[in-house]
């Protein structure tokens, strides 16, 4: 069986908008991967107030942005490996601020490193939509 990962930018969404997504595709496990985990923007993904809105809706959350934050292939190695353990335990999204999953490094950086472990990677669209990481990713703002 393949694992797939799927990956999400909230960018001004609430939480209750993400969750939606991540529902409608049985996500279980959140792995945030931004550097910095406090967004005063958009109180929602707070890191403490996203990890009690994930518990309340049943989502697992864990921050990886010391290490998957990086921008750099050679940074994110090891890493990917802990990704992929957590991914073939339970149905996994990476998050991120981003909503344009072409312009984050979640796209240049993480999911080939994932491709190359034969990892699918699907990313999730502003409109909830899902494109797999091959494919051209519109971006409907």
């Amino acid at each position: 069986m393949t694992t797939t990962i799927w990956t999400i930018g909230y960018g001004n969404r609430s939480f209750d908008d993400i969750e939606r997504d991540l529902a409608a595709l049985d996500i279980s496990m959140i792995i945030d991967i931004r550097t910095h985990r406090d967004d005063p923007q958009v109180p929602d993904f707070d890191h403490r107030r996203l990890d009690e809105l994930a518990a309340e809706a049943g989502i697992g959350y864990r921050w990886m942005g010391t290490t998957l934050g990086e921008e750099s292939a050679a940074d994110v190695g090891i890493a990917v490996d802990d990704l992929v353990a957590i991914a073939s335990a339970s149905r996994t999204v990476i998050l991120c601020r981003e909503p344009d999953a072409l312009r984050c490094h979640r796209s240049t950086v993480i999911a080939p490193a994932l491709r190359a472990r034969d990892i699918t990677v699907v990313h999730i669209l502003p409109d909830g939509s899902t494109r797999p990481h091959e494919s051209p990713l519109p971006f409907a703002r």
